[in-house]
């Protein structure tokens, strides 16, 4: 959802199209925010319940900073609308090992 909603704001010349995408975006995120977190959480024992959430608040701060850097220096070179694209792409990698995890612990 995350990524289809980055494609659709890559057509930043219809304001509708970029309103759709950054809510289909949003609601992507979040789901995809609360996924890993509860993940995260039953694979580990209570005790390591901090741990958890000092690690994923780590990943999460930080993909943030380095995303954020690496889609202007994009934005920059390519233009607005294919960093949006190219970033559509590059986020539909992060489904190869959510596929791969499911594939191992599904019967």
């Amino acid at each position: 959802m995350s990524a289809a909603g980055v494609l659709l704001t890559a057509l930043i010349r219809m304001p509708v199209a970029a309103l759709a995408g950054v809510a289909l975006f949003g609601a992507g995120f979040g789901i995809a925010q609360n996924a890993t977190l509860t993940l995260m959480y039953a694979r580990v024992s209570t005790a390591s319940y901090g741990t958890v959430s000092a690690l994923w608040n780590l990943a999460y701060d930080g993909g943030m900073g380095v995303g954020a850097v690496g889609f202007g220096v994009l934005a920059d070179r390519t233009g607005y609308s294919s960093a949006f694209v190219l970033t559509a792409a590059l986020m539909l990698v992060a489904v190869v090992p959510a596929v791969r995890d499911r594939a191992t612990r599904c019967p």
